[in-house]
Order: C-alpha cells, then sequence, then structure tokens
C-alpha cells in the first residue's frame, strides 16, 4: 500500500504541476490574440500613410514639371524677344553709322564753304579798293573831258596820250565793276549754301541723337531681357543641348542657304571654269589670254581660300579670347575663334566672295556668311549690325558687320568660323600675322 500510496501522491503532485501551465499558456494565447488585434490597425495606418506620401510625391513632380514647362515657355519668349530686341539694336546702329558719315561729309563741305567764303570775301575788299582807286583816279581827271578835247581840236600827242588813257580807265572800271558784281553774286550763292548745309547740319544732329536714344534705350532693354534670361536658364546640362541644338541650327540654316544658292553657285564655278580653261590653252599656245575685270571678280570669289600659308586679312583686330579645338563645356569644343574688339569696330571679309547668310541665329547673334567657292566659307557672328545682304559680293577687306554683343553674349567681340566642305576646321593657318 504504501508504495501505491506514493505513485498516487506523485501522479497527484505532477498533476498539480499541470495546472500552472496550462494557465500560462492560456494567458499566452491571449496576449497574442490581443496583440495580432492590435497590430492589425497599425498596419493599416501605414500603408496610407505610404499611399498619401507617394501622392504628395506625385504632387510635387506635377507641380515642378509645371515649372519647369513655364520657364521654358518664358524662355523662349525672353529668347524671341531678344532677337527683337538686338535686330533694332542692329538697324539703329546701322543708321547711325550712316548718319555719321553723312555728317562727317557735310562738315567738310561746311568747312569747304566757309573757307571760299572766306576767300571770296578778301576777294571782294580787293576789288573794292581797286574800284575805289580807279573812281578816283576818273575824279581827278575830269577836268580834261575826252569829249572837249576832241572837239577842242587839238592833234597833239599829249591830248591823243590822255584820250587813250581815258579809254583804259573806263574799260579797267567796267571790267572791275563786273568782276566785283559776279564775287558778290557767288558770295550770295556760298552764304545761301552754306545756310542750307547748316540747316542740314542741324536736323543730321537731331536725327543722329534720336538714333542714339533709341540705341540706347534697346541696349537697356536687351539687358534687362537678358538677364531675365539668365536667370531662367538651366545650367550644365541645359546649356550642354542648348549648344548642341544651336551647333544643329546653325549646320540646317548654313545648308539651307546652300541649296538655294547652289544653282547660281554652280553656275559660276563652270563660268570660272571655262575662264581658266581659256587661260590654259592660250598658255599652250604660246599666248596669253587676259582675263576682264569681271572675270577675274568671277574666279577670285568662286577659287575657295587654297591652301593655308596666312593670305588672308584678319576680320577684325584683338585678343584672341577663345581658340579653335579649346573646351567649350563638357565634350563640347571651339569650332572658331572669339576676338574681342570694341562694339562698332567694322568686321572685313577675310577674301573675295558672295553673301550667303545674313540673319539672327540663337546662340550666334547676327552671323554673316560668305561663301568663297569650292566648298569655302567664313562665318562671322556676335555681330551688332550687318553691312551686307543676301546675294551681295563682297572684295577682301571689305566692311561686312559691326563687332556687337548679339545672341546674349557678354562682352563686345567677334565668331569667327573657316568651314571646308560644311566641315569647320582652324582658320589661324589663313590667317596673317
Amino acid at each position: 500500500m504504501k508504495g501505491k500510496t506514493t505513485v498516487l501522491h506523485t501522479r497527484t503532485r505532477h498533476n498539480g504541476d499541470n495546472l500552472p501551465l496550462l494557465t500560462h499558456l492560456s494567458t499566452l494565447s491571449f496576449s497574442l490574440l490581443c496583440a495580432g488585434a492590435l497590430l492589425l490597425p497599425v498596419t493599416a495606418q501605414s500603408a496610407d500613410d505610404n499611399k498619401s506620401q507617394l501622392q504628395s510625391i506625385q504632387q510635387n513632380i506635377a507641380e515642378k514639371e509645371k515649372i519647369v514647362k513655364a520657364q521654358k515657355v518664358q524662355r523662349s519668349k525672353l529668347l524671341d524677344q531678344l532677337q527683337s530686341q538686338e535686330k533694332v539694336i542692329a538697324q539703329a546702329s546701322r543708321q547711325l553709322r550712316e548718319t555719321r558719315n553723312s555728317l562727317s561729309a557735310l562738315n567738310n563741305e561746311i568747312t569747304q564753304l566757309a573757307a571760299s567764303i572766306t576767300r571770296l570775301e578778301k576777294q571782294q575788299q580787293q576789288q573794292e579798293t581797286l574800284l575805289s582807286q580807279q573812281l578816283d583816279a576818273a575824279f581827278r581827271q575830269g577836268q580834261h573831258n575826252g569829249v572837249q578835247l576832241l572837239l577842242s581840236g587839238e592833234e597833239s600827242q599829249r591830248n591823243e596820250r590822255i584820250l587813250a588813257y581815258f579809254g583804259y580807265l573806263n574799260d579797267a572800271r567796267q571790267q572791275s565793276i563786273e568782276e566785283l558784281q559776279k564775287t558778290r553774286q557767288d558770295l550770295d550763292q556760298q552764304r545761301n549754301a552754306l545756310q542750307q548745309k547748316q540747316q542740314q547740319q542741324k536736323s543730321l544732329l537731331a536725327q543722329q541723337q534720336g538714333q542714339q536714344d533709341k540705341l540706347q534705350q534697346a541696349s537697356t532693354a536687351r539687358k534687362k531681357t537678358l538677364s531675365a534670361l539668365e536667370n531662367s536658364l538651366e545650367k550644365d546640362q541645359a546649356d550642354l543641348v542648348e549648344m548642341r541644338q544651336n551647333e544643329s541650327r546653325l549646320q540646317d540654316k548654313i545648308a539651307k542657304a546652300e541649296r538655294e544658292a547652289r544653282e547660281r553657285a554652280a553656275r559660276e564655278a563652270r563660268e570660272a571654269e571655262k575662264v581658266r580653261q581659256r587661260q590654259a590653252q592660250a598658255k599652250s599656245k604660246g599666248s596669253n589670254y587676259q582675263p576682264t575685270q569681271s572675270e577675274r571678280e568671277l574666279m577670285a570669289r568662286t577659287g575657295g581660300l587654297g591652301r593655308a600659308g596666312g593670305q588672308a586679312l584678319w576680320p577684325v583686330r584683338g585678343r584672341v579670347e577663345h581658340r579653335f579645338g579649346e573646351q567649350l563645356q563638357g565634350e563640347l569644343r571651339w569650332k572658331g575663334l572669339v576676338i574681342d574688339a570694341p562694339e562698332g569696330t567694322e568686321v572685313k571679309a577675310i577674301a573675295d566672295g558672295r553673301v550667303l547668310m545674313a540673319d539672327w541665329l540663337q546662340g550666334y547673334g547676327l552671323v554673316v556668311v560668305i561663301e568663297h567657292g569650292k566648298g569655302d566659307m567664313s562665318l562671322y557672328g556676335y555681330n551688332q549690325s550687318a553691312l551686307v545682304s543676301v546675294g551681295a559680293q563682297v572684295k577682301a577687306g571689305q566692311p561686312v558687320a559691326l563687332v556687337g554683343t548679339s545672341g546674349g553674349r557678354g562682352t563686345p567681340s567677334l565668331y569667327f568660323e573657316i568651314r571646308r566642305q560644311g566641315k569647320a576646321v582652324n582658320p589661324l593657318p589663313w590667317l596673317g600675322k
């Protein structure tokens, strides 16, 4: 019995120990259930927060895209505005230059007229003195009237001399009177002409002042537009993209101008080649063919720039700020020269040719392109004004534009390129010392 009792006690003890274990498991299960119930709303709230945050980001992106789009529209308007203002500056500066030239020529004419009037006044004074002396001499001889001497019947040698003297005196006096009258008429005419020239000068000065005011106003407006444009520009990548686009626009513009002028250029090239053949045939026969002036000009403007040997003129003199091949931005490099020069300085053609293009182009401003034949051309950018029009024939050294700051350039300078078969090449080897 003792053994059974012991076993029973043992089981009873073990069963008593199991009660707390069951209680603990029940409590843990209830806790987990409650925790699960609490976690469900927290997880749903996090998902809602993420959605809200995503919507906020998307809204910010949409607003940023809207701002960027508005900036692009504003920038496009500013570029159009800049183009219009720089065209106004180009026209005003050209008119101002022409007015100054006219005023200079007029001032020379006024100086010459003033000198001529001074000379005529001196001549008039001398003629009046001479006539006064002649009249005085005639008065002194009044007692010996020529008619009385003839009627007196005296035939002496003395009387004949006196009569001859009277004749000479009358002739001289009449000539002096006529010369004096002509001098006075010339003097009146030149004084009237001087008055007209001075009035014209006054009008030109007023016109010049108006043109200067217009130029100043356009320049001020351009600076404001340029400042606003710079503030709206995206830097680095945007500039890089724009430079590529500017280069592409320039290529397209030149290509279009070449297509339009191709038929004429081909015709002129054939005509020039015929002249060269006539020269060669004459040389082979031991004679010499002398081309006409027009034929020489034709060969000069269609013969190309030839080999680079420092034979071409500099388009403008000044400090070379950028050279061909220098880094522009990123992988982009300068395809020409940037030469600093005072605003309004004449830009000259480097060789004979014909104007292929004279127009405003984004990034280059007012551009003049001259074709020289055989696929060679020279390009002049950043100009304040163009002095030539498309199709015009130009000679080496002829002014074709004025140095400016168009195209958004900050300081007055010239952008200059030489292109062969449409490809930009280093222009320095062609330019003289």
